[in-house]
């Protein structure tokens, strides 16, 4: 199973957020071991960090799956080179795809073949997380 299949099965038609879903959904594909403590730290980060006016979940999810996976122990943001690259390459890919990272402008987009439109933008992000990784040399998150 793909991390997008895993994304659509925690999203579409359950009562998760997008945040959630990202988050279960990379937990259980990266077998990351996450416990209680860190799925309620990234609760609140959907529906545009609850408000619809911040960034999408989803993404914000992504980020800091990047984060986990290319910070070293004791290594401050600005030494993550690699992890910088990763989350540009992610930003530009969701506003080349969808105009837009901010929550409330990708809830109005009107998509072909999908009930929600953010069953889409959370299954392109999850794609192209995917992606990056598994083009990482180590291949681990």
């Amino acid at each position: 199973m793909k991390l997008y299949e895993l994304v659509n099965k925690y999203h579409i038609g359950t009562d998760l957020s997008c945040a959630e879903s990202m988050f279960r959904a990379c937990n259980e594909y990266y077998h990351l071991g996450l416990g209680e403590e860190t799925r309620k730290m990234f609760s609140l980060m959907g529906i545009g960090m609850q408000a619809e006016q911040s960034c999408c979940g989803a993404f914000t999810v992504a980020v800091g799956m990047i984060g986990l996976g290319t910070t070293q122990d004791g290594q401050i943001d600005r030494e993550n080179q690699p992890g910088y690259e990763m989350v540009c390459e992610l930003t530009n890919f969701v506003r080349n795809r969808f105009g837009t990272l901010i929550c409330s402008e990708l809830q109005k987009l009107e998509v072909y073949q999908y009930d929600d439109p953010c069953y889409l933008v959370v299954e392109e992000i999850a794609k192209k997380l995917e992606a990056m990784i598994s083009e990482r040399e180590d291949k681990k998150i």
